[in-house]
Parts: C-alpha cells; sequence; structure tokens
C-alpha cells in the first residue's frame, strides 16, 4: 500500500456553511455528472457510491458494470471486496473487546499472549497500539513477497520473525501487514473464538449485514463484482487473493448497503462510545511530535479549519471518508466502490476528497 496522500488532503478547504444540512438535490446532480466523467476518463468498470450527512443517507447511486464481460449492470446490491476497509471492522471489534476485559491497547504483545514462545522478543514488546497505528516497525510480509494469502500463520511468523525492523517502534508511519496478523491473533485470544466465526456472530448477524463475509477471489460470494486492473494498457482480472491468517487486514466482502448500516451503528455509539470513537479516530502521536498518518486501525488526519477526516482505502480501488468540523459536530460519510479502472490517474481517494468538497461547499 503506498503512503496516505496527505498532502491533497491538507490543501483542502473545506467549507460547510449553515445550509449544509439542507443540501440541495442539484449538488448531487453535480456529483453524479462529475463522476460520469471521471468513469469515461479513467475507464471504470463499475461504481458505487453513497454520501452520508449526519448519519442520514442523503444520496446512493450506481454506474457502469459488475462484470465487464457479461455487461452485467452495477447494482446497490453488488457486493465488493472491500480489501483494507476490513481493519475499520478489525479496530471496532478488537476494541470492544478491550472494554470487556479491561484492557489497554498500551499493553504489549507479551501481555496478551504470554504463551506464545514462536514470536521474538523484539515482536512481544511491542504495544497493541503501535501495531493498530502502524508505527511498530515489524518487518512488513509485503516486503518479502509474502502477500494476503499465506498458507498458514506459522509460515508468516517463522519466515518474518528474524527480518529487521523498517524502522525503530513509533518513529514512522508505514503500512504494515504483519502488524495485522497479530492483531488477529490477539483478538482471537481476547474473544476465546476464531476470528471469522466472531465477526460473524457478534456483528454481521446482529447488526443484520447479511452480505458481510470473508473470503479471497477463490471463495464463491452470492453477487459479488469482478475486480479489474490495468495490464499492459489493457483490462485484465485482479486477483484479490485473501486467506483467514489475514482476515483481520484484508478480506472482507460486502455491500455499500451493508457497509452503510455498519457505520450508521457506529455513529449511533451502539457498539463503543463517543468519547472511545475519538481516541481511535486521532492520529497517533510520533516520537517527534509530530502526528501519525493513522489512528487506531484507522488513517486519520486533522484538516483546516477544525475539519477531521477518517477512514481507509480499499486495493487502491476503493475509499471510505468520514470527514466532521470538532467545533460544529456537523459531519459527512462518503463511500465509493469500484471494481477497478483502466487508468487510475486519479485516485479513489481523491475523487472522494472531489465529492466531499463539492457537497460541503454547495449553498
Amino acid at each position: 500500500m503506498k503512503r496516505p496522500f496527505a498532502p491533497l488532503l491538507l490543501i483542502l478547504c473545506l467549507v460547510w456553511n449553515s445550509k449544509a444540512q439542507k443540501t440541495s438535490e442539484t449538488v448531487f446532480e453535480k456529483t453524479d455528472a462529475y463522476l460520469e466523467n471521471i468513469i469515461d476518463s479513467l475507464q471504470i468498470v463499475g461504481l458505487n457510491y453513497a454520501v452520508l450527512i449526519d448519519n442520514k443517507v442523503k444520496h446512493t447511486k450506481s454506474f457502469g458494470s459488475a462484470n465487464a464481460q457479461l455487461r452485467v449492470p452495477m447494482k446497490l446490491d453488488n457486493s465488493f471486496p472491500v480489501a483494507s476497509i476490513s481493519k475499520l471492522f478489525s479496530s471496532i471489534a478488537i476494541h470492544e473487546l478491550l472494554g470487556i476485559h479491561n484492557r489497554s491497547v498500551d499493553e504489549t504483545v507479551g501481555a496478551f499472549l504470554p504463551n506464545r514462545t514462536d514470536f521474538p522478543e523484539s515482536w512481544r514488546e511491542l504495544t497493541l497500539r503501535q501495531l493498530l497505528s502502524h508505527t511498530s516497525g515489524i518487518p512488513d510480509q509485503i516486503d518479502y513477497q509474502i502477500y494476503l494469502a499465506p498458507e498458514s500463520e506459522k509460515y508468516v511468523i517463522d519466515t518474518m520473525k528474524d527480518k529487521p525492523f523498517s524502522s525503530k517502534p513509533g518513529t514512522e508511519s508505514k503500512y504494515n501487514a504483519t502488524g495485522f496478523l497479530l492483531i488477529r491473533i490477539i483478538l482471537e485470544k481476547l474473544a476465546d473464538q476464531d476470528f471469522e466465526s466472531y465477526m460473524q456472530e457478534h456483528y454481521f448477524d446482529k447488526l443484520g449485514l447479511r452480505s458481510a463475509k470473508y473470503g479471497g477471489f477463490k471463495k464463491v460470494i452470492p453477487n459479488r463484482v469482478t475486480c479489474y486492473q490495468n495490464s499492459d494498457n489493457e483490462l485484465e482480472m485482479f486477483p484479490l487473493n485473501y486467506s483467514s491468517p489475514m482476515y483481520a487486514g484484508a478480506g472482507l466482502n460486502i455491500t455499500i448497503t451493508d457497509l452503510i448500516k455498519w457505520f450508521q451503528a457506529i455513529q449511533n455509539e451502539e457498539i463503543l462510545a463517543k468519547a472511545q470513537l475519538e481516541k481511535i479516530w486521532t492520529p497517533v502521536t510520533l516520537n517527534n511530535g509530530k502526528d501519525g498518518y493513522f489512528g487506531l486501525g484507522w488513517e486519520a488526519y486533522r484538516l483546516q479549519d477544525g475539519y477531521r477526516m477518517v477512514g481507509h482505502g480499499g486495493a487502491g480501488i476503493s475509499s471510505f471518508r468520514h470527514y466532521w468540523n470538532e467545533q460544529t459536530d456537523q459531519n459527512l460519510t462518503v463511500i465509493l466502490l469500484t471494481n477497478g479502472a483502466l487508468n487510475w490517474t486519479v485516485r479513489p481517494n481523491q475523487i472522494n476528497s472531489q465529492i466531499a468538497t463539492m457537497i460541503l461547499e454547495d449553498e
């Protein structure tokens, strides 16, 4: 995963005046038109997007195809492999478990997993906060061509345990897959249950998220889109492959409708209190006193004029972003799910920010 595009976000001038809660239908005609142009210029195969204002759904729309070969029209009930957006679900789940067991993100891996003798001492000294915020510096399996469908947890640990750290813990924000493998192990220890069944029982079933299922491209997922990427300037299938050791970091498939339902439950404090969300959504402080690029499992940024943003991208083809103002409590969520494009000269996170800007500037 590439470094987050902080400069673009930091220069955004987000304006929300007193009329924002009465966002006009015209602005959604403008955002639809903007997306139609973007889809045409980038040759995006298919796209679903949604806009929530103050946690209420204000606009949803589908564009393009769910399958390019068969020219199946995209619909709102299509399921998407949302890749790293899966981390947001894991973050909320592990924080709820921490509350249940009266544990802290500042406890170490060794404290959570005292009987695991297969971890090197350098891993055992890392805190859960460092893992969630991608500031641990733990050797990243992706740097060693172990991607997100490893044959087993043991294979990853055995291969990576002697590799050097990429940075001293707490000094740098650097996306890290190995860290989320450890997060899954800690979550399973706290839950006393395997990750997939725990998420199914405690979140997907309870919240009625019927489309939510873990699995890579080989698994049969009802109504799932086919994803695509550029290969020698031609579209080819994008095999987003995941296996169970990495499900805390990636592997969730879900419709935009169920993704909305989950986030509405988050904002309604049905799972965690607002004070806890604030801690999760605050950028971590690096050893040099500066903000990192992540909160606790979520990308997190302080923007201008009291605005904040949290969320995550997914495989470079989708984007989930929640914006709010600390002074007014008014907030906006933009969800953009695609199944790929021929030419990503404008990235999904950038498209998301442009849609947010258009809506926030609406008079």
